[in-house]
Protein backbone atom coordinates (compact mmCIF):
# COMPACT_ATOMS: atom_id res chain seq x y z
CA UNK A 1 0.00 0.00 0.00
CA UNK A 2 1.39 3.39 -0.62
CA UNK A 3 2.50 5.94 1.84
CA UNK A 4 2.27 8.38 -0.16
CA UNK A 5 0.55 11.73 1.91
CA UNK A 6 -2.62 13.06 0.60
CA UNK A 7 -2.18 15.83 -1.41
CA UNK A 8 -3.84 19.46 -0.10
CA UNK A 9 -6.19 19.78 -3.21
CA UNK A 10 -8.87 22.47 -1.30
CA UNK A 11 -9.98 25.03 -3.44
CA UNK A 12 -9.73 28.68 -2.85
CA UNK A 13 -13.02 29.03 -1.82
CA UNK A 14 -12.51 26.53 0.76
CA UNK A 15 -9.37 28.11 2.42
CA UNK A 16 -10.72 31.73 2.58
CA UNK A 17 -13.84 29.68 4.33
CA UNK A 18 -11.12 27.99 6.68
CA UNK A 19 -9.30 31.57 7.06
CA UNK A 20 -12.79 33.57 8.13
CA UNK A 21 -14.21 31.00 9.99
CA UNK A 22 -12.00 28.58 11.71
CA UNK A 23 -9.83 28.05 14.49
CA UNK A 24 -6.22 29.57 15.04
CA UNK A 25 -4.50 26.39 13.32
CA UNK A 26 -7.11 26.29 10.81
CA UNK A 27 -6.05 29.89 10.00
CA UNK A 28 -2.62 29.04 10.36
CA UNK A 29 -2.97 26.03 7.70
CA UNK A 30 -4.43 27.85 5.49
CA UNK A 31 -2.52 30.80 5.17
CA UNK A 32 -0.03 28.73 4.59
CA UNK A 33 -1.60 27.02 1.75
CA UNK A 34 -2.65 30.00 -0.11
CA UNK A 35 0.88 31.61 0.42
CA UNK A 36 1.50 28.32 -2.89
CA UNK A 37 -1.56 28.98 -4.49
CA UNK A 38 -3.24 32.26 -3.58
CA UNK A 39 -4.69 34.14 -6.73
CA UNK A 40 -5.62 38.19 -6.71
CA UNK A 41 -8.23 37.63 -4.67
CA UNK A 42 -6.82 36.02 -1.96
CA UNK A 43 -4.36 39.02 -1.34
CA UNK A 44 -7.43 41.10 -0.49
CA UNK A 45 -9.00 38.37 1.20
CA UNK A 46 -5.45 38.21 3.54
CA UNK A 47 -5.35 42.13 4.03
CA UNK A 48 -8.77 41.79 4.86
CA UNK A 49 -7.93 39.58 7.67
CA UNK A 50 -4.83 41.17 9.26
CA UNK A 51 -7.34 44.04 9.96
CA UNK A 52 -9.24 41.97 12.28
CA UNK A 53 -6.83 39.84 13.40
CA UNK A 54 -5.43 39.54 16.96
CA UNK A 55 -3.73 36.05 17.50
CA UNK A 56 0.09 36.86 16.82
CA UNK A 57 0.96 33.67 15.46
CA UNK A 58 -1.25 33.72 12.95
CA UNK A 59 -0.82 37.38 12.51
CA UNK A 60 2.92 36.30 11.71
CA UNK A 61 1.96 33.70 9.57
CA UNK A 62 -0.56 35.96 7.84
CA UNK A 63 2.25 38.35 7.23
CA UNK A 64 4.16 35.67 5.25
CA UNK A 65 1.75 35.05 2.95
CA UNK A 66 1.23 38.77 2.51
CA UNK A 67 4.76 38.96 1.46
CA UNK A 68 4.89 36.62 -1.56
CA UNK A 69 0.99 37.15 -2.46
CA UNK A 70 1.63 41.15 -2.47
CA UNK A 71 4.87 40.90 -4.37
CA UNK A 72 2.13 38.45 -7.09
CA UNK A 73 -0.77 40.58 -7.64
CA UNK A 74 -1.83 44.08 -6.93
CA UNK A 75 -4.14 44.71 -4.22
CA UNK A 76 -7.99 46.14 -4.96
CA UNK A 77 -7.37 48.55 -1.51
CA UNK A 78 -4.14 50.08 -1.45
CA UNK A 79 -5.10 52.35 1.84
CA UNK A 80 -6.09 48.73 3.14
CA UNK A 81 -2.84 47.33 2.45
CA UNK A 82 -0.73 50.43 4.27
CA UNK A 83 -3.08 50.58 7.18
CA UNK A 84 -2.38 46.36 8.17
CA UNK A 85 1.66 47.02 7.26
CA UNK A 86 1.58 50.00 9.79
CA UNK A 87 1.52 47.99 12.89
CA UNK A 88 4.15 45.48 11.53
CA UNK A 89 6.68 48.85 11.51
CA UNK A 90 6.75 49.15 15.26
CA UNK A 91 6.67 44.85 15.74
CA UNK A 92 8.50 43.54 17.97
CA UNK A 93 9.98 41.33 15.84
CA UNK A 94 12.45 43.11 13.66
CA UNK A 95 12.17 40.69 10.92
CA UNK A 96 8.31 41.36 10.67
CA UNK A 97 9.37 44.75 10.39
CA UNK A 98 11.97 44.32 7.61
CA UNK A 99 9.19 42.39 5.79
CA UNK A 100 6.29 45.26 6.14
CA UNK A 101 9.19 47.39 5.11
CA UNK A 102 9.60 45.53 1.53
CA UNK A 103 5.70 45.55 1.26
CA UNK A 104 5.77 49.06 1.53
CA UNK A 105 8.45 50.00 -1.00
CA UNK A 106 6.76 48.15 -3.90
CA UNK A 107 3.44 49.46 -2.82
CA UNK A 108 4.17 52.62 -1.49
CA UNK A 109 1.93 54.94 0.49
CA UNK A 110 2.12 58.32 1.78
CA UNK A 111 -0.33 56.65 4.76
CA UNK A 112 3.01 55.31 5.97
CA UNK A 113 5.60 57.96 5.87
CA UNK A 114 5.65 58.91 9.47
CA UNK A 115 5.61 55.52 10.64
CA UNK A 116 8.50 54.46 8.36
CA UNK A 117 10.12 57.96 9.50
CA UNK A 118 10.29 56.83 13.43
CA UNK A 119 11.06 53.38 11.88
CA UNK A 120 14.30 54.80 10.91
CA UNK A 121 15.18 57.03 13.47
CA UNK A 122 14.61 54.01 15.98
CA UNK A 123 17.17 51.54 14.12
CA UNK A 124 19.61 54.16 13.83
CA UNK A 125 19.49 53.99 17.75
CA UNK A 126 19.61 50.50 17.94
CA UNK A 127 22.39 50.30 15.81
CA UNK A 128 24.69 52.94 17.78
CA UNK A 129 23.73 51.14 20.98
CA UNK A 130 24.96 47.79 19.49
CA UNK A 131 29.22 47.82 19.24
CA UNK A 132 29.57 44.23 17.80
CA UNK A 133 29.23 44.73 14.21
CA UNK A 134 28.40 41.34 13.81
CA UNK A 135 25.84 40.76 16.36
CA UNK A 136 22.17 39.87 14.56
CA UNK A 137 20.43 42.83 16.41
CA UNK A 138 22.74 44.90 14.96
CA UNK A 139 22.43 43.52 11.20
CA UNK A 140 18.86 43.29 10.81
CA UNK A 141 18.70 46.95 11.99
CA UNK A 142 21.38 47.94 9.66
CA UNK A 143 18.86 45.96 6.79
CA UNK A 144 15.53 47.81 8.44
CA UNK A 145 17.44 51.05 7.86
CA UNK A 146 18.89 50.10 4.74
CA UNK A 147 15.49 49.49 3.61
CA UNK A 148 13.27 51.76 5.36
CA UNK A 149 15.28 54.56 4.33
CA UNK A 150 14.12 53.76 0.58
CA UNK A 151 10.83 52.87 1.85
CA UNK A 152 9.99 56.42 3.28
CA UNK A 153 11.65 57.30 0.33
CA UNK A 154 9.19 55.75 -2.11
CA UNK A 155 6.13 56.98 0.00
CA UNK A 156 6.77 60.23 1.12
CA UNK A 157 7.62 61.59 -2.14
CA UNK A 158 8.41 65.34 -1.87
CA UNK A 159 7.02 65.46 1.45
CA UNK A 160 10.00 63.33 2.99
CA UNK A 161 12.80 65.95 1.02
CA UNK A 162 13.30 67.89 4.37
CA UNK A 163 13.69 64.94 6.05
CA UNK A 164 15.94 63.05 3.59
CA UNK A 165 18.51 66.62 3.20
CA UNK A 166 19.14 66.49 7.13
CA UNK A 167 19.93 62.82 6.72
CA UNK A 168 22.68 63.84 4.27
CA UNK A 169 24.67 65.66 7.16
CA UNK A 170 25.04 62.38 9.27
CA UNK A 171 27.91 60.59 7.51
CA UNK A 172 26.52 57.12 8.49
CA UNK A 173 23.17 58.10 6.43
CA UNK A 174 24.86 59.77 3.51
CA UNK A 175 25.11 56.77 1.27
CA UNK A 176 21.86 55.70 1.89
CA UNK A 177 19.97 59.04 2.11
CA UNK A 178 22.09 60.06 -1.11
CA UNK A 179 20.02 57.10 -3.28
CA UNK A 180 16.83 58.32 -1.39
CA UNK A 181 17.36 61.99 -2.75
CA UNK A 182 17.53 60.47 -6.49
CA UNK A 183 13.88 58.86 -5.68
CA UNK A 184 12.63 62.34 -4.40
CA UNK A 185 14.53 65.13 -5.47
CA UNK A 186 13.44 67.10 -8.55
CA UNK A 187 15.60 68.96 -11.27
CA UNK A 188 16.49 71.60 -8.46
CA UNK A 189 18.60 68.86 -6.45
CA UNK A 190 20.74 67.59 -9.24
CA UNK A 191 23.16 70.21 -8.41
CA UNK A 192 23.64 68.69 -4.85
CA UNK A 193 24.28 65.23 -6.40
CA UNK A 194 26.70 66.10 -8.61
CA UNK A 195 28.34 68.20 -5.44
CA UNK A 196 28.09 64.18 -4.35
CA UNK A 197 29.69 62.71 -6.65
CA UNK A 198 32.52 64.04 -5.11
CA UNK A 199 32.28 63.01 -1.77
CA UNK A 200 35.33 61.73 0.00
CA UNK A 201 33.22 58.26 0.72
CA UNK A 202 33.06 56.19 -2.46
CA UNK A 203 29.93 54.30 -1.24
CA UNK A 204 27.93 58.21 -1.03
CA UNK A 205 30.06 58.97 -4.75
CA UNK A 206 28.54 55.92 -6.31
CA UNK A 207 25.14 56.60 -4.44
CA UNK A 208 25.33 59.90 -6.28
CA UNK A 209 26.32 58.85 -9.31
CA UNK A 210 22.56 55.84 -9.33
CA UNK A 211 20.72 58.51 -8.35
CA UNK A 212 21.10 61.30 -11.11
CA UNK A 213 20.95 57.95 -13.90
CA UNK A 214 17.87 57.43 -12.26
CA UNK A 215 16.31 61.18 -12.21
CA UNK A 216 17.76 61.19 -16.15
CA UNK A 217 16.08 57.78 -16.70
CA UNK A 218 12.78 59.97 -15.24
CA UNK A 219 13.26 62.62 -17.65
CA UNK A 220 13.80 60.94 -20.29
CA UNK A 221 10.25 58.73 -20.00
CA UNK A 222 8.66 62.34 -19.39
CA UNK A 223 9.99 63.51 -22.74
CA UNK A 224 10.35 60.37 -24.89
CA UNK A 225 6.97 58.54 -23.70
CA UNK A 226 6.70 54.98 -24.98
CA UNK A 227 4.86 54.77 -28.43
CA UNK A 228 2.78 51.44 -27.64
CA UNK A 229 2.18 50.59 -23.75
CA UNK A 230 1.63 46.81 -23.25
CA UNK A 231 -1.79 45.47 -21.72
CA UNK A 232 -1.51 45.13 -18.38
CA UNK A 233 -1.39 40.75 -17.17
CA UNK A 234 -4.70 39.13 -16.78
CA UNK A 235 -6.23 39.25 -12.92
CA UNK A 236 -4.07 41.47 -11.65
CA UNK A 237 -0.75 39.51 -11.91
CA UNK A 238 2.65 41.19 -11.23
CA UNK A 239 4.33 41.70 -14.90
CA UNK A 240 7.34 39.66 -13.86
CA UNK A 241 5.30 36.50 -13.27
CA UNK A 242 3.10 36.91 -16.23
CA UNK A 243 6.25 36.96 -18.45
CA UNK A 244 7.83 33.65 -16.63
CA UNK A 245 4.08 31.93 -16.97
CA UNK A 246 4.80 32.51 -20.46
CA UNK A 247 8.22 30.73 -20.99
CA UNK A 248 8.72 27.78 -22.92
CA UNK A 249 11.11 24.60 -22.42
CA UNK A 250 12.37 22.91 -25.10
CA UNK A 251 12.09 19.44 -25.26
CA UNK A 252 10.26 19.44 -22.25
CA UNK A 253 6.80 17.50 -21.08
CA UNK A 254 3.66 19.58 -20.16
CA UNK A 255 4.79 17.49 -16.89
CA UNK A 256 8.32 18.79 -17.09
CA UNK A 257 7.26 22.15 -17.94
CA UNK A 258 5.34 22.34 -15.08
CA UNK A 259 7.79 21.46 -12.86
CA UNK A 260 9.90 23.51 -13.90
CA UNK A 261 8.01 26.89 -14.24
CA UNK A 262 5.35 27.16 -11.94
CA UNK A 263 7.32 25.43 -8.78
CA UNK A 264 10.98 25.35 -9.43
CA UNK A 265 10.92 28.95 -11.31
CA UNK A 266 7.93 30.46 -9.84
CA UNK A 267 7.30 29.04 -6.61
CA UNK A 268 10.60 28.60 -4.84
CA UNK A 269 12.71 31.66 -6.58
CA UNK A 270 10.31 34.32 -7.60
CA UNK A 271 8.05 33.66 -4.57
CA UNK A 272 10.88 33.35 -1.95
CA UNK A 273 13.99 35.49 -3.05
CA UNK A 274 12.18 38.04 -5.33
CA UNK A 275 11.19 40.50 -2.47
CA UNK A 276 14.45 40.75 -1.18
CA UNK A 277 16.43 41.12 -4.83
CA UNK A 278 18.20 37.81 -4.41
CA UNK A 279 17.05 36.05 -7.78
CA UNK A 280 20.05 34.57 -9.12
CA UNK A 281 20.86 35.58 -12.65
CA UNK A 282 21.42 32.33 -13.79
CA UNK A 283 19.87 28.96 -12.16
CA UNK A 284 20.75 25.61 -13.38
CA UNK A 285 17.47 23.02 -13.34
CA UNK A 286 18.40 19.47 -13.78
CA UNK A 287 15.14 16.54 -13.64
CA UNK A 288 15.36 12.90 -12.85
CA UNK A 289 13.46 10.42 -11.91
CA UNK A 290 13.66 7.82 -9.68
CA UNK A 291 12.31 4.22 -8.74
CA UNK A 292 10.00 3.37 -5.47
CA UNK A 293 8.27 5.17 -3.26
CA UNK A 294 10.55 7.88 -2.25
CA UNK A 295 13.08 10.06 -4.07
CA UNK A 296 16.40 10.42 -3.08
CA UNK A 297 19.12 12.52 -1.79
CA UNK A 298 19.73 15.42 -3.97
CA UNK A 299 23.77 13.48 -3.73
CA UNK A 300 23.02 10.36 -4.25
CA UNK A 301 23.25 9.56 -8.25
CA UNK A 302 21.03 6.79 -8.67
CA UNK A 303 18.16 8.37 -10.69
CA UNK A 304 17.85 8.75 -14.73
CA UNK A 305 18.88 11.89 -15.62
CA UNK A 306 15.82 13.17 -18.08
CA UNK A 307 17.25 16.56 -18.72
CA UNK A 308 18.56 19.87 -17.61
CA UNK A 309 18.02 23.29 -18.69
CA UNK A 310 19.52 27.08 -17.68
CA UNK A 311 17.02 29.51 -16.12
CA UNK A 312 18.12 32.77 -16.88
CA UNK A 313 16.67 35.92 -15.10
CA UNK A 314 17.03 38.66 -17.51
CA UNK A 315 14.65 37.61 -20.36
CA UNK A 316 13.58 35.58 -18.46
CA UNK A 317 14.38 32.60 -20.74
CA UNK A 318 15.15 28.97 -20.02
CA UNK A 319 17.29 27.06 -22.41
CA UNK A 320 18.86 23.35 -22.46
CA UNK A 321 22.00 22.85 -20.86
CA UNK A 322 24.60 20.06 -20.07
CA UNK A 323 23.48 18.91 -16.81
CA UNK A 324 26.88 19.34 -14.24
CA UNK A 325 28.74 16.31 -13.14
CA UNK A 326 26.99 13.97 -10.84
CA UNK A 327 27.93 14.20 -7.21
CA UNK A 328 30.04 11.38 -5.78
CA UNK A 329 28.86 9.37 -2.96
CA UNK A 330 31.85 8.20 -0.58
CA UNK A 331 29.66 7.34 2.67
CA UNK A 332 25.77 7.23 2.73
CA UNK A 333 25.56 8.78 5.75
CA UNK A 334 27.68 11.65 5.37
CA UNK A 335 26.42 14.02 2.49
CA UNK A 336 29.05 14.88 0.21
CA UNK A 337 29.75 18.84 -0.23
CA UNK A 338 28.29 20.36 -3.42
CA UNK A 339 30.53 20.44 -6.44
CA UNK A 340 28.24 23.06 -8.09
CA UNK A 341 29.05 26.20 -6.83
CA UNK A 342 26.10 28.09 -8.80
CA UNK A 343 22.49 28.33 -8.80
CA UNK A 344 20.86 24.89 -8.90
CA UNK A 345 17.91 23.01 -8.63
CA UNK A 346 17.33 19.19 -8.94
CA UNK A 347 14.55 17.81 -9.36
CA UNK A 348 13.30 14.23 -8.77
CA UNK A 349 10.27 12.55 -10.07
CA UNK A 350 9.00 9.06 -9.74
CA UNK A 351 9.32 6.96 -13.04
CA UNK A 352 5.36 5.88 -12.84
CA UNK A 353 4.03 9.13 -12.53
CA UNK A 354 1.72 9.41 -15.40
CA UNK A 355 0.32 6.22 -14.70
CA UNK A 356 -0.51 7.06 -11.02
CA UNK A 357 -1.77 10.39 -11.83
CA UNK A 358 0.60 11.58 -8.93
CA UNK A 359 3.78 11.03 -6.49
CA UNK A 360 6.27 12.31 -4.48
CA UNK A 361 8.46 15.13 -6.08
CA UNK A 362 11.87 16.53 -5.00
CA UNK A 363 13.07 19.96 -5.23
CA UNK A 364 16.61 20.44 -3.71
CA UNK A 365 17.73 23.89 -4.06
CA UNK A 366 20.97 25.02 -3.27
CA UNK A 367 21.33 28.70 -4.26
CA UNK A 368 25.17 29.47 -2.95
CA UNK A 369 27.95 26.81 -2.29
CA UNK A 370 27.34 26.63 1.43
CA UNK A 371 23.73 27.04 1.15
CA UNK A 372 21.03 24.13 0.07
CA UNK A 373 17.73 22.43 1.14
CA UNK A 374 15.57 20.48 -0.11
CA UNK A 375 11.15 20.60 -0.40
CA UNK A 376 8.59 17.51 -1.07
CA UNK A 377 5.92 18.33 -2.88
CA UNK A 378 3.04 15.78 -3.71
CA UNK A 379 2.01 16.58 -7.31
CA UNK A 380 -1.29 15.41 -8.67
CA UNK A 381 -3.08 16.18 -11.90
CA UNK A 382 -6.98 17.10 -11.18
CA UNK A 383 -9.36 17.73 -13.63
CA UNK A 384 -6.68 18.07 -16.28
CA UNK A 385 -4.15 20.44 -14.91
CA UNK A 386 -1.14 19.74 -12.30
CA UNK A 387 -1.28 20.70 -8.62
CA UNK A 388 0.83 20.69 -6.21
CA UNK A 389 1.05 21.11 -2.17
CA UNK A 390 4.21 20.89 0.09
CA UNK A 391 4.67 18.24 2.26
CA UNK A 392 7.71 18.82 4.33
CA UNK A 393 11.62 20.12 4.59
CA UNK A 394 13.73 17.38 3.85
CA UNK A 395 17.25 18.49 4.42
CA UNK A 396 19.27 21.66 4.88
CA UNK A 397 22.82 22.62 4.33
Amino acid sequence: MSTHPLPDNRTQAELLHDLREGPPQAQREALSRLSIVGEAEALDAVVEFLQTARDEIVRAVALNTLRILANKYVPVDRYGLAEVLIPFLSSNTWEQRLLAVRLLSTHPNEMASSALEDLVSEARDRISAEKNRFSPSRVIAERVLAEGVMAFANCGRLIALTTILEMLEDPYLRPLSTRALGVVGSETERFHLEDLTEDPDPRTRDAAQWALGLMDERISHLINPPDFIADPPPDRLNPVYWMHRQLEVEEASDLIRFLIVRIAVEHLLLDTLLSEGRVPETCMIVVRRYEGEAPPRYQHNDAEIVGAWRYQWHGPSISPATPPPAPVRTEDTLPEKPRFTGALITISYPVDFLFAGQGLVSFDCQFEAHFGRGWLYNVSELGGDWAFSRVRQTWAL
